[in-house]
C-alpha cells in the first residue's frame, strides 16, 4: 500500500514539474529576469528570456500579434505565481496572427524569446515604458477553478467492474452520496436529493379497530294525562 502511495505521489509531482515543449530552452544558465532587463533594456537586448504573467491586452498588427502582459514570477515548470503584487508590465511580439479570443485578458502565459530593448506606451492615461520580447516560443496554461469531491481510498479487495476481476492492494475513486428521506403522499419513506433532513421518519400507525357500540338502553314510559283518566276510572 505504502509503495502505491509513493508512486502515485511521484508520478503526480512529475506531471507538474514537466516544462511544457514549446517554453524549454537547452540552456537556462544566461536567462535574464524582468527586473534585469527593465532596468537596463537597451543594454541587455537579445538576451534570452523566460518571462510570463497575466495577458492584459492583445492587438492583432498587419504581420504579427502584440500581447501586453502583467509580469509575475514562474513556478519551476514555467507557470506563473499570480499575486496582488506585480512586478511590472511587457510587451510581447509573436509572428503571425492569435486569435484575440482565446488568447484574451486575463488567461495565464508564459514566453521565452529575446529581450528587444523596450518602446513608450500608456497604460489608461498613464504613460508607460513596456520592456519588449521577440517571441520564440509561447505557451497558455489552463485556468485551475475546478472543485472535486472524489477521492481516492486505499484498500484490499476486488477490483470492480471487471469480468476478470484482481484481488489485492488497490487504488479506486469514491464519491460521498448525501441521501434525503421524504415522505409520498402514502406515507412511505422514499429516497431523494436536495438537502440533509435529521428528522426520522415517523412509524406508520394502522388505525385502531372501531369499539362496537352498546344498544341504547330502553327509556322509561312517561305517562300522559289520557293514562292519568284511565287510571282514575279504574
Amino acid at each position: 500500500m505504502k509503495r502505491l502511495l509513493i508512486v502515485a505521489m511521484v508520478l503526480g509531482m512529475a506531471g507538474c514539474s514537466t516544462i511544457p515543449e514549446p517554453i524549454q530552452l537547452e540552456d537556462e544558465s544566461n536567462l535574464l529576469s524582468y527586473q534585469q532587463v527593465s532596468a537596463s533594456p537597451e543594454q541587455t537586448r537579445g538576451a534570452k528570456v523566460r518571462w510570463g504573467g497575466v495577458i492584459a491586452r492583445v492587438d492583432n498588427l498587419k504581420q504579427n500579434t502584440r500581447l501586453e502582459v502583467l509580469s509575475y514570477p514562474l513556478k519551476s515548470y514555467g507557470r506563473p505565481i499570480t499575486s496582488d503584487d506585480s512586478a511590472g508590465r511587457f510587451r510581447v511580439y509573436i509572428d503571425g496572427f492569435v486569435d484575440p479570443m482565446v488568447y484574451k485578458a486575463g488567461r495565464l502565459l508564459t514566453v521565452i524569446g529575446e529581450a528587444g530593448g523596450s518602446e513608450s506606451g500608456s497604460v489608461g492615461e498613464h504613460e508607460y515604458v513596456f520592456p519588449v520580447v521577440n517571441a520564440s516560443g509561447y505557451h497558455m496554461w489552463k485556468n485551475i477553478d475546478r472543485v472535486s469531491v472524489s477521492g481516492f481510498g486505499v484498500g484490499m479487495g476486488t477490483w470492480p467492474g471487471y469480468y476478470s476481476s484482481w484481488y489485492g492492494w488497490h487504488l479506486w475513486p469514491y464519491h460521498q452520496r448525501v441521501i434525503i428521506r421524504s415522505k409520498n403522499s402514502k406515507g412511505n419513506i422514499v429516497p431523494s436529493s436536495g438537502s440533509v433532513n435529521n428528522s426520522r421518519p415517523k412509524a406508520n400507525r394502522s388505525p385502531s379497530p372501531a369499539r362496537a357500540q352498546r344498544p341504547a338502553r330502553p327509556q322509561p314510559r312517561q305517562n300522559t294525562n289520557r293514562d292519568m283518566g284511565n287510571i282514575q276510572r279504574h
